[in-house]
């Protein structure tokens, strides 16, 4: 398959596994969703508040720390179950799915490492690329996007091509870190593009927060929703990811 294409059924198919399986998705993330969020907001961890604080103090560092430490568990937690539904057809016996302490200690320490590896190479990309656009262009919105992009899309690259391996954590498999490289070796530039189509699917979910007021019941919903359907593709990109380059299903 052309690497476009392959591409583009990995985007298609993982899109497809959240809205085709509905009713499961919203069972295994919703109330944990739901929950995390409203952890958030009631310690008015928001993406406004964040952006309207110029230096944070003591007790508003704390309350970002649990507000991110809830959000991370309930990540975790989601990316497991849905990872386990899909690939072992588990479901959650009641409105909760399965908790299993260490299983997601396994999952969140692989995760972990792999956020810190990439948010470095992230960092050394955005010094590089800013550095070179704002010598050439100047600093405008156009300058800053093209920052973005060009961090964005070789990262997740990156982030893709090594978290292959966490559906396989998620359903207990033995698993070196680097398996999921080798998996995806020959494949960069369909993880690539890859990369790309999720860049701009979120550049494009979170554009109408542009368009509505700052702090409005409106600005707060599409937050939820938006970041719950980017959370949930995300996973099943891994899920698909995994089955097709480890597990070698076929792309239906």
């Amino acid at each position: 398959m052309e690497m476009k294409m392959k591409a583009w059924a990995i985007f298609v198919h993982s899109i497809r596994q959240v809205f085709g399986n509905l009713p499961e998705a919203l069972q295994i993330s919703g109330l944990i969703y739901l929950a995390q969020m409203a952890i958030a907001i009631a310690l008015g961890v928001t993406t406004t508040a964040m952006e309207a604080t110029t230096e944070p103090t003591g007790a508003e560092a704390t309350k970002v720390t649990i507000a991110m430490m809830a959000m991370l568990i309930a990540l975790m937690w989601i990316a497991v179950a849905w990872h386990r539904f899909v690939l072992l057809n588990e479901r959650p016996a009641g409105y909760l799915p399965q908790f299993s302490l260490q299983r997601l200690g396994r999952y969140a320490g692989r995760s972990i490492l792999i956020a810190l590896l990439s948010l470095l190479i992230g960092m050394v990309l955005w010094l590089a690329f800013g550095t070179l656009f704002v010598g050439l262009f100047g600093l405008t919105w156009l300058t800053e996007l093209l920052i973005v992009i060009c961090v964005i899309v070789p990262v997740l690259t990156f982030l893709y091509r090594l978290s292959t391996i966490l559906p396989g954590v998620a359903v207990d498999r033995d698993l070196g870190f680097a398996d999921g490289w080798v998996a995806t070796t020959g494949e960069t530039p369909t993880i690539l593009i890859l990369a790309f189509l999720s860049g701009v699917a979120a550049i494009v979910l979170g554009s109408p927060l542009a368009l509505l007021p700052e702090g409005s019941i409106l600005s707060l919903l599409w937050q939820v929703i938006s970041g719950w359907v980017q959370m949930m593709i995300s996973a099943s990109i891994l899920t698909t990811l995994y089955g097709h380059y480890i597990e070698k299903r076929a792309l239906l």
